[in-house]
């Protein structure tokens, strides 16, 4: 049988610690984040420890993550099976190029580790959030173009100014070549993603032709809903943040009405699974206990199912059984799968393809579209 070709839909770059040193513009240093990200044997402290991962980010007077993570080792099992010589040299650009080699992965589009929360503090001021936003941009250019066209940068957005945004998803694109644009969901100010200041951001992704990927950075300092109603549940406020923070989302994309004045924005939902793609779009148009069965949605001229399957797109993990629930309901044109290779999360990244050649109940056809064709649809790469 032919390699099935595969294109990781979400993995992760590690920033080095003094990347807003190196990259920030110096106007700006005043809010710049402290971060101290990667696998380390010590703590920040100085003890010492086995493999462990780190994503400490300091900034707007907030240590993230929140609920006792910030300095606190994360430790799984097979991460230096994973990782070891990729952390000992620190995650360069090579390390991308030779893990796919070995794993049989065609391209990479890569997300970051720090930056999910470098802007997540309320107290940064627009320009702040946007020049450290400019300045991860620069470093993953950089980054990126060390190690070839098989790895694919995504642009970071900051919400605060939707003008500010909007030109830098240009840059992004226009300038440094990035495949796709990403949002943090959690509100940073007082706008709300459907509200009309943002449409000039949304129809520049849309003319830019790149989708924009919906990302959370749970346990941050803007996300304050969770904490009220899950204090101190570390490990449930993460996972409701990844998969109830895309659920928000997405009703703020299609009841918000941005995908219908947006039709050929896509929007791909990033690290919350694939299953509740199928039952949100059921209970949008359902409401509760069915009451809105067969009514319009004011504002709305389709279905939310129909903005789905034109536009959005949901990233899963290769083994998840929630991507047979999606194919069932929605089809199979709108999943992608992905690895969080460079994250604990994503130590079994080796095991990718063949865990989804193994899936139950989805066809050898459904398989290769979910691995290769829908990610050619949703991110503009152009295979050698």
């Amino acid at each position: 049988m032919n390699r099935v070709r595969f294109i990781d839909a979400d993995s992760h770059i590690l920033e080095p610690n003094n990347i807003w040193e190196r990259y920030l513009e110096p106007e700006y240093r005043a809010e710049m984040p402290h971060i101290y990200t990667g696998y380390y044997n010590q703590d920040a402290k100085g003890k010492s420890t086995g493999l462990a991962f780190f994503n400490d980010v300091s900034v707007g007077g907030v240590d993230m993550p929140l609920e006792g993570v910030f300095g606190s080792p994360m430790i799984m099992p097979g991460l230096g099976e994973a990782y070891d010589e990729y952390a000992r040299q620190g995650f360069p650009p090579r390390c991308y190029i030779d893990a796919m080699e070995r794993v049989g992965i065609d391209y990479m589009v890569v997300y970051p580790t720090a930056g999910l929360y470098s802007c997540a503090a309320p107290t940064l001021s627009p320009a702040g959030a946007a020049a450290i936003r400019r300045a991860y941009n620069n470093w993953l250019h950089d980054f990126c173009s060390e190690a070839g066209e098989r790895l694919v940068g995504t642009g970071s957005l900051d919400l605060r100014d939707p003008q500010a945004a909007a030109k830098e998803a240009v840059r992004c694109v226009k300038e440094l070549g990035f495949k796709a644009v990403h949002i943090n969901p959690v509100p940073v100010g007082e706008h709300r993603l459907y509200e009309s200041c943002y449409d000039r951001l949304w129809a520049t992704i849309a003319d830019l032709d790149v989708p924009v990927g919906v990302h959370v950075g749970a346990l941050n300092a803007c996300d304050l809903m969770l904490y009220h109603y899950l204090p101190g549940l570390g490990t449930a406020e993460s996972i409701t943040a990844f998969s109830i923070g895309n659920m928000l989302a997405s009703a703020a994309f299609i009841m918000g009405g941005v995908l219908e004045r947006h039709p050929k924005l896509r929007v791909v939902h990033l690290e919350s699974g694939a299953g509740w793609a199928a039952f949100w779009m059921y209970r949008l148009a359902a409401g509760v206990q069915g009451g809105f069965k067969g009514l319009p949605i004011p504002g709305l001229k389709m279905a939310p199912v129909e903005y789905f399957q034109r536009q959005c797109y949901i990233s899963a993990d290769p083994d998840d059984p929630g991507i047979k629930q999606v194919i069932d309901t929605i089809g199979d044109d709108n999943v992608v799968v992905a690895t969080d290779f460079g994250h604990p999360e994503g130590r079994h990244y080796s095991r990718a393809v063949k865990e989804v050649m193994a899936l139950a109940g989805v066809s050898e056809e459904s398989k290769r579209k979910i691995m290769w064709d829908n990610a050619l649809k949703l991110y503009p790469i152009r295979p050698n």
